[in-house]
């Protein structure tokens, strides 16, 4: 099932943000990062087993056992017990696992972002053309004021011209009815 990429988008804002508060606990060696760091792992797991995202849940997983290897006193690189600097090893790890991590994060973001920018600008171009071909005028962009009025417009358009129907198909590949009336909202709304 396919979910607003709006909303996708700020939910991966939230975790960078939870993410970036685990990494300033790394950076002040507070005693509350593993505790943190852990919490935020399981709620990334969780987020990614909503999504159905099976590499990266592996690869969270992979992080979280390595983490807890080492926590047991057992170097998994190493295949070794560590006798001494089972601390320093444990943030050595806890380092890696978020870098990981944190490159999960913004593949995801940019994915995400990627098909909203490459959506505006296609839908902008349309919008211009429209404007030009006097389908658009002004007054009919300050009337198009709520989400619930650009979806009459849009459906109206795409039932009446096999272009747009196209441009739409092509759209929903990719993101659901909402995403396309709140990019249209946005593009409208630098029109006016």
């Amino acid at each position: 099932m396919q979910e607003l990429v709006h909303h996708t988008i700020q939910k991966i804002k939230e975790l960078l943000e939870h993410f970036n508060k685990v990494q300033e606990l790394y950076l002040l060696k507070s005693f509350d990062f593993d505790g943190q760091f852990e919490a935020f792992l399981n709620e990334f797991l969780g987020y990614l087993r909503t999504k159905g995202n099976t590499t990266y849940e592996s690869e969270v997983l992979k992080v979280m056992n390595m983490l807890a290897t080492v926590k047991r006193g057992f170097n998994p690189v190493q295949m070794e017990k560590m006798t001494s600097g089972k601390r320093e090893t444990l943030w050595g790890f806890s380092f890696n696992g978020m870098e990981t991590i944190h490159g999960f994060l913004m593949e995801m973001y940019a994915k995400e972002k990627k098909k909203l920018d490459e959506a505006e600008e296609l839908l902008s171009g349309l919008m211009v053309s429209l404007y030009q071909n006097s389908v658009l005028d002004d007054d009919k962009v300050k009337d198009l004021n709520s989400v619930s009025k650009i979806e009459i417009f849009w459906n109206s358009l795409v039932n009446h011209n096999t272009q747009i129907s196209g441009i739409n198909k092509k759209l929903r590949l990719s993101m659901i009815s909402e995403d396309i009336f709140l990019l249209l909202e946005k593009i409208l709304l630098k029109l006016i």
